[in-house]
């Protein structure tokens, strides 16, 4: 799939989905931010679903109404890595790596990946 820059409407939705534990209808994702209209948040879900930066999850009830559930068919960090034209997680944090000049910074760096290898050796 080719990625392709998001507009400020579509990053604003997709963050949304991204920060969301569970899909959302177009009602909850307006009820997260009251600056989207219900009609602009159904203009850049179709657009997103178009581009293939979305999917439906489920089409269930929503109240009393049936009402489409989506959820990112692309993660946050594909496309973080596709803004910074990284190849790979390793290059993004390569480079954050050795730009960071705070020792505390780096020991957060260590924590963080001692964390995430012990939860693969599950």
């Amino acid at each position: 799939m080719t990625l392709k820059l998001l507009t400020k409407k579509e990053n604003e939705v997709m963050s949304i989905l991204w920060q969301s534990e569970n899909p959302l209808t177009a009602h909850q994702i307006t009820e997260t931010d009251n600056s989207l209209s219900i009609y602009t948040v159904q203009q850049v879900l179709q657009r997103l679903l178009k581009m293939n930066y979305i999917k439906i999850a489920d089409i269930n009830y929503s109240g009393t109404v049936f009402a489409r559930f989506y959820t990112p068919a692309v993660s946050q960090t594909d496309y973080i890595q596709f803004l910074l034209g990284a190849d790979s997680p390793y290059d993004i944090a390569s480079n954050l790596i050795e730009s960071t000049k705070d020792d505390k910074e780096l020991e957060k760096l260590e924590q963080l990946i001692r964390k995430q290898r012990a939860s693969l050796k599950r």
